[in-house]
């Protein structure tokens, strides 16, 4: 295996760059991150509400065809 060697300024020079990346990136990612999460958050809740609202909506339904088949007085 042959090692490439750097000189102390080039190496000095492409760490600085990697550090200023990394800071870069740190900066930024928490709030893209965060940005994306809430997004997805908030798109799940909204599906979560469609599915509770849909479920209520078909329980009502069958409470009502069990009564009517029944004989039973309805509620409401």
């Amino acid at each position: 295996m042959r090692f490439v060697t750097m000189d102390n300024e080039r190496f000095n020079k492409a760490l600085g760059r990697i550090e200023a990346a990394i800071e870069r990136l740190e900066q930024a990612g928490p709030a893209t991150a965060s940005s994306a999460v809430d997004t997805r958050l908030a798109e799940l809740e909204a599906r979560h509400q469609r599915l509770r609202d849909g479920t209520s909506d078909a329980l009502a339904r069958l409470d009502r065809l069990i009564d009517s088949a029944s004989g039973a007085p309805k509620e409401g």
